[in-house]
């Protein structure tokens, strides 16, 4: 080679060394985030592949970022698809986003996986858990209400702590709560910081079947946030509520009370005389009888309720991460404040990459709660409050330092019950941690030929422990002496001896799950499926200890040792296992045919050997019309969006109360008074035994080895529509679900002089069917982005066999009192009203027998026999029961510019509740149960005329005269409890961006929670049942003020 060639390629050389040098230069990069309407992306997340560099989008969309020249960048944006760009030397990339197709149509959290709302063929439905939040409520239960469809909340009361309320899906029972992946209980939704829900998907038909001997209710499913790559984030909402009882009857004054006992006296067919004469009146006015404001002295008129949240989130490609921190305070209606609840969350999610395809994933979520309440249950403080009236002071002295027993019921003082300081307090606190770890390995990294295989192992520990203390504190009352201008002090027994409390009880949960996963696309084929293991072990175990004190001092030392009980309870000490073997398989042909399959098999410790395992399967098929090549022909098609057929069948267990079931012992003959040698009746017969004339026997308790799970086969058809972009959609579902091998003994068969009862066995049935619909509408005019959506759910129960019921002694005794064999759910039998007697013409006028004793006012019955008299034969179905058959709502969402609006309309029908006890009629004495209510009823124009003189005029009103109620079975006493609610209703403004503080994003709010309701039902709230006598802790009307801030 010679010296000109040699120089030639050195001087080649190191061109193209500089070249490369060149290559390798930083350059700064600029331009701006839009998507596909022109508006910027603000806070997208751009990063340079190479180096690392990570910048986010302003907000105007603009972002800078250096980058080699032949760098790449890639940009994402939640809910958009990412966009990767080469830099190729260009100092300004402008990058336009288009809305995912994932987002577009919706990933639904399914059993054990995800799957594209598009492509599922159950009946499942889902809600995002920012659209949940738009109803303030401290149990993230009753957030539900009115959101998904099937789904029904009926919420009892708002107790702090109590979380009382039923919730169920398409009526079934109570669903299995998964939370994560890992299977939990209600209270863990009830306690969760619903700020930590990123959406809830919820199982209704066939495709539950995967959850296998827990799921014959349905499952709930849900999902909690996590980190996303990009800057980090943090976020604080906090806000401020003042609660109001949504309707609570109230005492009347003294003088109403007294007026309402004198009629009560007057009202007596042969003469009655009043009980408090005008005297009486006159010393209430001139205070000479000294009363209390019961109404103001129990009750506030208003409650506080905070709440704060802070969360930090935010990653790169390799580790995401996410951090909260919940507190929650609610305080009660009582005056004392000692009825209250507290509750701390604390959750840490993070996921990262540690190996190449081998992802690890750690979950923490921890709480803490206390509710106080004083000794006295809040039911049993509303029934005392009711009862005792108000004709007598609460306190004795006009300082109100000694509190009065006297003229009150079983001299009861409500001051004294609902205040810890005076009576004792019940506390009970609650700490749990769920964890889980996971690791997922992604096998497409290896070859290839895996893509699409994935495997997961995951571990998940549980612990709760409950630390309860409920103390009896021992007090005094007193009455004033006026002859000796003294104070009699007096003990109030029930309250003695001062008793002190003390239980624990600890729960755990260990799961363990390996799931295979596959999921590939060949051409027009979509072909995925699921196989794994699971194994869960329960346990819980408690003690408990008692001792009366020798004085107030909530300390167990402080206690008597004779007296002395220290056990344990034994129904809560229990161990369960349960093992599964779980698959499921889609097949989906160019998004038009779908076909799924699910099984189970499962198996459960709480049976015998031999019984324990169950496999329940599931198949569902789905047709999507739209996407057929034909439809495109159509020119009246043309604006159908989706169109999906769909048909679900399957099978799920339950094993709920079956326990380690047992057959009891028994005693024969079954013994009577208690007597010697096995007496019946007072006679000994005895038998003979192997030759033996024996008395009695009394064998041992042996397991119950027949029992098993039983079962729930499940009948879903359904038709999901939209069309013309979203402006129009709807979804359909007829269901129906039968229950086979519900537990229950055959007492209708078995002996009674036996003396104890048959073993349970596998033997009742059961059928629930109805219908589902939901209307969906979004349009956007301009700026103004809106959604409505309306829902409805109405579902019947009908029992096929109750083994329990019988024997009758003939065809109407079986008609009138089996209401379980063939026979449809929900009714009440009763008495039909048949008006009401408006004068003394009408009464005496009246062709059915009644007693002399009707006055103008009072109730008229259908003779629905036709004898000519009112009994017990007239008693038909009437009215239907307490819980609805049909619940519906509507949701209206909008948005303009920075404002925002939600509101959600909620109600039901087709149920029915009855007034009891303190709601029913005036009970007490000494002007006692005398409630506001009652004031408005038939009576005298002249208070002192006799109410049976023919002359007397009367004025009308919603009671009969004060003594005279409706047979508590009527029309009369129960009523419809249809009504429809605003359930909530938020208004929220987003503050304007600062240019200097781009990421700072500030939103404030204001909410109002029950704030009217349209209903027939008076006194009291529809949704208000008559549980525990209709003495339930009020509802509340809530009003929230909040502010959420992010940067």
């Amino acid at each position: 080679m010679n010296f000109k060639l040699k120089s030639f390629l050195l001087f080649l050389f190191l061109i193209l060394m500089q070249l490369g040098v060149q290559a390798q230069k930083n350059i700064d990069v600029t331009g701006t985030i839009s998507d596909a309407s022109g508006e910027p992306v603000i806070g997208a997340t751009i990063t340079e592949t190479k180096t690392k560099t990570v910048a986010v989008s302003d907000i105007n969309g603009r972002y800078s970022i250096q980058s080699p020249s032949n760098g790449n960048l890639t940009i994402n944006y939640v809910g958009m698809v990412s966009v990767s760009q080469a830099v190729n030397g260009r100092s300004v990339i402008n990058i336009t986003m288009r809305e995912s197709q994932e987002t577009l149509e919706g990933i639904v959290v399914v059993g054990y996986g995800t799957q594209k709302r598009g492509s599922i063929t159950g009946s499942v439905a889902a809600v995002n858990g920012d659209e949940m939040l738009h109803t303030k409520n401290e149990n993230p239960q009753n957030m539900l209400t009115g959101r998904v469809t099937g789904v029904r909340v009926w919420q009892k009361s708002s107790e702090p702590g109590s979380f009382n309320n039923n919730f169920d899906i398409r009526g079934m029972g109570s669903p299995l709560i998964i939370i994560d992946g890992v299977p939990r209980d209600v209270s863990d939704f009830q306690r969760m910081n619903p700020n930590d829900i990123q959406d809830i998907s919820v199982l209704k038909d066939a495709s539950a079947a995967i959850y296998g001997l827990r799921s014959a209710n349905g499952v709930v499913l849900i999902t909690t946030k996590a980190g996303t790559v990009g800057a980090t984030k943090v976020s604080y909402s906090g806000s401020y509520t003042m609660q109001r009882p949504s309707s609570m009857p109230k005492l009347a004054s003294p003088y109403d009370a007294m007026t309402l006992y004198n009629e009560k006296a007057m009202n007596n067919v042969n003469g009655g005389t009043p009980v408090y004469s005008d005297q009486f009146f006159e010393d209430f006015k001139n205070g000479t009888r000294k009363t209390t404001d019961w109404n103001k002295l129990i009750f506030a008129d208003s409650a506080p309720e905070t709440n704060h949240n802070v969360t930090i989130s935010g990653g790169n490609e390799k580790t995401q991460y996410f951090m909260s921190f919940g507190y929650f305070y609610q305080q009660g209606f009582f005056n004392s404040g000692d009825l209250n609840y507290t509750k701390y969350n604390l959750t840490s999610k993070i996921t990262s990459e540690i190996l190449r395809g081998l992802k690890v994933e750690l979950n923490i979520n921890g709480m803490a709660d206390n509710t106080k309440n004083p000794y006295s249950s809040s039911s049993d403080i509303i029934r005392n409050y009711w009862r005792q009236g108000v004709l007598f002071p609460a306190y004795a002295d006009d300082a109100q330092t000694m509190l009065n027993y006297e003229g009150l019921d079983l001299e009861e003082n409500t001051v004294a019950k609902m205040t810890s300081d005076i009576s004792g307090s019940r506390q009970y606190k609650q700490s749990q941690i769920l964890t889980s770890a996971s690791l997922i390995y992604d096998f497409g990294t290896l070859a290839p030929v895996l893509k699409g295989l994935s495997a997961k192992a995951m571990v998940s520990f549980d612990y709760r422990m409950n630390n309860n203390q409920v103390y009896r504190r021992e007090y005094y009352q007193y009455a004033y002496d006026p002859n000796t201008q003294t104070y009699t002090q007096k003990l109030y027994a029930p309250s003695s001896p001062s008793q002190l409390t003390r239980s624990f009880y600890d729960n755990q949960q260990l799961l363990s799950q390996f799931l295979l996963n596959y999921n590939n696309t060949f051409g027009k084929h979509n072909v995925s499926g699921m196989l794994g293991w699971e194994s869960q072990t329960r346990k819980g175990d408690n003690f408990y200890a008692m001792r009366n004190l020798a004085f107030n001092s909530p300390y167990l030392f402080n206690g008597e040792s004779d007296a002395q009980i220290g056990n344990s309870d034994p129904g809560s000490i229990y161990a369960v296992s349960y093992n599964a073997l779980i698959g499921r398989f889609n097949y989906n042909y160019g998004d038009r045919y779908l076909v799924e399959t699910q099984f189970r098999y499962d198996g459960s410790s709480q049976f015998a050997p031999g019984h324990r395992w169950g496999f329940f399967p599931s198949a569902s098929l789905g047709w999507r019309v739209s996407e057929e090549p034909w439809m495109k022909n159509i020119s009246w098609m043309k604006n159908v969006n989706n169109l999906k057929l769909r048909a679900s069948y399957g099978q799920m267990g339950d094993d709920s109360g079956a326990g380690y079931d047992w057959i009891a012992g028994y005693t024969y003959p079954s013994t009577s008074g208690n007597a010697e040698k096995g007496y019946y009746n007072q006679y000994s017969p005895g038998y003979i035994f192997d030759g033996k004339y024996v008395f009695a026997a009394s064998p041992k308790a042996i397991p119950n080895v027949n029992i098993s799970w039983f079962k729930a086969t499940t009948l879903d058809f359904g038709i999901d529509f939209d069309g013309w972009n979203r402006l129009f959609g709807f979804t359909f579902d007829y269901f129906s679900r039968t229950m086979s091998g519900l537990y229950q003994y055959r007492t209708s068969e078995f002996p009674t002089v036996i003396g104890a009862n048959p073993p349970r066995e596998n033997a009742n049935s059961s059928r629930n069917f109805g219908l589902e619909l939901e209307l969906r509408h979004h349009n956007q005019i301009g700026k103004f982005i809106y959604d409505v959506k309306a829902i409805g759910t109405i579902t019947r129960q009908k029992y096929l066999t109750a083994i329990q019921n019988g024997p009758y002694a003939n065809s109407y005794d079986k008609w009138r009192h089996d209401n379980l064999n063939q026979r449809y759910q929900g009714v009440q039998f009763g008495y039909e009203s048949a008006g009401r007697f408006q004068n003394w013409d009408d009464i005496w006028n009246y062709t059915t027998y009644h007693e002399r004793s009707v006055l103008p006012g009072d109730y008229k019955y259908v003779d629905w026999n036709g004898d000519g008299e009112i009994n017990s034969l007239d008693e038909h179905p009437y009215a239907y029961d307490q819980t609805p058959w049909l619940n519906y709502s509507m949701s209206f969402d909008a948005s303009y510019e920075n404002f925002d609006l939600s509101i959600l309309f909620q109600g039901s029908a087709l149920g029915s509740m009855s007034y009891q006890e303190p709601l029913y009629g005036i009970w007490g004495s000494n002007g006692g149960g005398a409630l506001a209510q009652f004031l408005d009823r038939w009576h005298p124009v002249d208070p002192t005329a006799d109410p049976y003189d023919p002359a007397t005029q009367w004025i009308s009103g919603y009671y009969a005269y004060t003594g005279h109620y409706p047979i508590s079975n009527s029309q009369f006493n129960r009523v419809s409890t249809a009504y429809l609610r605003l359930k909530s209703i938020e208004v929220g403004y987003t503050l304007p961006k600062i240019k200097s503080m781009s990421s700072l994003s500030a939103r404030v709010f204001v909410n109002a929670y029950n704030l009217f309701t349209l209903t027939g039902v008076k006194f009291v709230d529809p949704e208000h049942p008559d549980d525990d006598l209709g003495r339930l802790y009020p509802l509340n009307r809530t009003y929230t003020l909040g502010l959420q801030v992010s940067f």
